[in-house]
């Protein structure tokens, strides 16, 4: 079975063979957020781990779209 991590490096690789830029951009700045986490602990995440940052840029991205909504943008 394959972990998240592994699941969302090959889906990268298909997206950017079919050309779909934008997911696999989505793909590439979630990659990176995972990547930073490892360099900054200076150790392979876990699974449980990988889910955590996942988990905390969904709660950041839910949270920029509040504000935006409050401030009137669009």
């Amino acid at each position: 079975m394959l972990t998240t991590l592994e699941t969302l490096k090959a889906e990268r690789i298909t997206c950017l063979k079919s050309g779909n830029k934008n997911r696999s951009a989505v793909i590439s700045l979630i990659l990176s957020a995972i990547k930073q986490v490892e360099v900054d602990t200076r150790k392979e995440l876990s699974e449980d781990e990988v889910i955590g940052v996942l988990t905390k840029m969904v709660k950041q991205r839910n949270d920029s779209i509040t504000q935006y909504d409050a401030a009137g943008r669009v």
